[in-house]
């Protein structure tokens, strides 16, 4: 999988740098700020099937996790503030990356708590 997203970043930036197509460098940034998303649900989803079958989370911290959830929801907290004070709600379209990042935290350090707290609890 590495290989294949290493592949496809220097092949784009080959591309970029050949000017094949009308692609350009802040596009690249956005392929890489969608690589981003994807790793970062990639490193969520074994802990939460871990915690699943094991029936217990056990050894591990719901510190880190709060911490997480709340730099989660002030990053979505910031993009709704911008788009409010600049009244135009394409900074939250204009950075996916930014809404992706906080959305998927959210979403798994609530089934983070709700394992520890509800499904599994000592």
């Amino acid at each position: 999988f590495l290989l294949v997203m290493a592949s496809i970043c220097i092949s784009f930036a080959v591309a970029i740098r050949l000017q094949i197509g009308s692609y350009g460098w802040l596009d690249f940034i956005y392929l890489l700020s969608c690589w981003k998303v994807i790793i970062t649900i990639s490193k969520y989803v074994p802990q939460v099937l871990l915690n699943y079958r094991r029936k217990s989370t056990d050894g591990w911290s719901p510190w880190n996790v709060t911490l997480d959830i709340s730099g989660g929801g002030l990053s979505l907290l910031q993009l709704v503030l911008d788009s409010i004070d600049l009244k135009d709600w394409s900074g939250v379209r204009g950075n996916l990356a930014k809404l992706g990042l906080s959305l998927v935290t959210i979403f798994f350090d609530i089934i983070f708590l709700t394992q520890h707290y509800v499904l599994y609890p000592r």
